[in-house]
């Protein structure tokens, strides 16, 4: 060596083939920089594929964009959208299958599920929480292949979500899954949940069961004036009971009052100067219910059940109650899978604790309670066989009869069941001739389907 001369770091001398390969690796770097300039590059073919790559990779992003807007404002079919404390649940249109997966399999990752409302469903969840390209690869779903017979099985006014709360993996989802319905006294157990979280109460606190002898006040300071509703040209303290429920100047046990089905427990519940509506309803967020739900304020009408939801938003809050008071986030696909079998993605699982394990377990105890006595064994007794051990539900339906519901589950699983009917317009009709409601209602129509439904759900352990 001339130790004259200084030491260079000199590029080494390039050939055509390094020319080449240097242009392919800016065509290829150019999808995902804006960087590189289409200027620089010496060729026209490589200029060609630049400017390719790039409106390959603003559809990719767009299009996932378009997805994500679309899920918030929506319409169609209902897509699962994480959040940090709730997964949103919201509409979203159609996707047209070009351009999209390859193929789409049941859980055990060899059944093949057909075009139609499942892979819709499977879809928009990819395009709410899965940013990359979609062509050419299989999606695995989360979608059991017995469950789904059973949530297919049921009527066609029926809306059927099925979900493993350890994981929030959508098992099941049957007919009109999507359809929000009012949740009537589905809202109970929040409330429950709410009280027990306070610490002041246990399933053995006891309230009062007749409101005409003890009425409920809001908002707090105006005790002078109850709250009160017409029915007829009458007017009665507030809430309303149905007919079913027997009124005695007694008071029961909060665990006594969810078998009855009775409402005025639960107002003095909710009204109590150390809950209030505001904290049912904030707690109802942190289960999952989305703050846009129609009809879902903090207000006293809260613990009533006037907001509406979906069967897959119900399962979605009461598997709070069954993973001891941890929320996951809904999913529908466990995997993506490239061409070569290799794994492509796998969405997390995110999760949040908004309920004690000794709040949970006092919640699933009463609704265990509800399931063995009272009206809520109407439309399961003849399916269960008296075999009820492990399982809790509670049911219900608003004073319309639009809905009628039936969400519970066991150790591992949630299934909601909610029932409906539409007019020729669209609209929710009434399902009887009744018009009272209550839990009576509520498990005639849907008991009999979440019956079946867990049935299924044995045999899969």
């Amino acid at each position: 060596m001339n130790a004259d001369k200084p030491m260079r770091a000199d590029k080494p001398e390039s050939g055509p083939g390094d020319e080449v390969l240097e242009n392919e690796f800016r065509a290829m770097f150019a999808e995902r920089s804006e960087t590189v300039r289409m200027a620089t590059a010496p060729y026209a073919s490589v200029r060609q594929r630049i400017a390719a790559a790039r409106r390959k990779r603003r559809l990719r992003l767009g299009s996932a964009g378009v997805a994500f807007a679309v899920a918030a404002a929506g319409i169609g079919v209902w897509a699962t959208v994480p959040g940090r404390h709730q997964a949103a649940v919201a509409p979203i249109s159609k996707i047209p299958a070009s351009g999209g997966p390859a193929k789409y399999l049941y859980a055990d990752g060899h059944t093949e599920i057909p075009a139609g409302p499942l892979q819709q469903a499977a879809l928009a969840w990819l395009r709410a929480n899965y940013h990359g390209d979609l062509r050419g690869l299989t999606v695995v779903t989360t979608f059991d292949p017995g469950i789904q017979a059973a949530a297919n099985a049921s009527p066609g006014d029926s809306g059927v979500a099925v979900l493993d709360a350890r994981t929030g993996a959508v098992l099941g989802l049957g007919g009109t899954w999507d359809t929000p319905m009012q949740v009537a006294d589905l809202m109970k157990p929040i409330v429950l949940a709410a009280a027990f979280q306070t610490g002041h109460y246990t399933p053995d606190s006891k309230e009062p069961l007749d409101a005409q002898k003890h009425p409920v006040y809001w908002p707090p300071g105006s005790e002078k004036t109850p709250l009160t509703f017409v029915s007829g040209n009458q007017q009665f303290n507030w809430p309303p009971e149905s007919p079913t429920t027997t009124i005695h100047d007694t008071d029961v046990t909060l665990t006594q009052a969810a078998e009855s089905g009775a409402n005025e427990p639960f107002a003095q519940l909710e009204l109590a100067a150390d809950m209030g509506p505001s904290g049912v309803y904030q707690l109802a967020m942190r289960m999952g219910m989305p703050k846009s739900s129609p009809d879902f304020f903090p207000v006293p009408s809260l613990v009533l059940g006037v907001p509406a939801a979906s069967p897959l938003t119900m399962a979605s809050v009461y598997a709070t109650f069954n993973d001891g008071g941890v929320r996951h986030d809904p999913r529908m696909v466990g995997q993506l899978l490239a061409e070569n079998g290799r794994n492509v993605w796998m969405p997390p699982d995110t999760f949040t604790r908004v309920l004690s394990q000794s709040t949970a377990d006092q919640v699933t105890a009463v609704l265990h309670a509800q399931l063995l006595n009272g009206p809520t064994t109407i439309g399961v007794d003849s399916i269960l066989a008296g075999d009820r051990s492990g399982l809790w539900a509670a049911a219900g339906a608003p004073t319309s009869e639009e809905a009628a519901w039936l969400t519970g589950g066991d150790s591992h699983y949630v299934a909601s069941v909610g029932v409906s009917s539409k007019t020729s317009n669209g609209t929710l009709k009434p399902l009887g001739d009744d018009h009272h409601g209550g839990v009576d209602i509520g498990s005639e129509y849907a008991g009999p389907i979440w019956a079946r439904v867990m049935g299924a759900l044995k045999t899969r352990d």
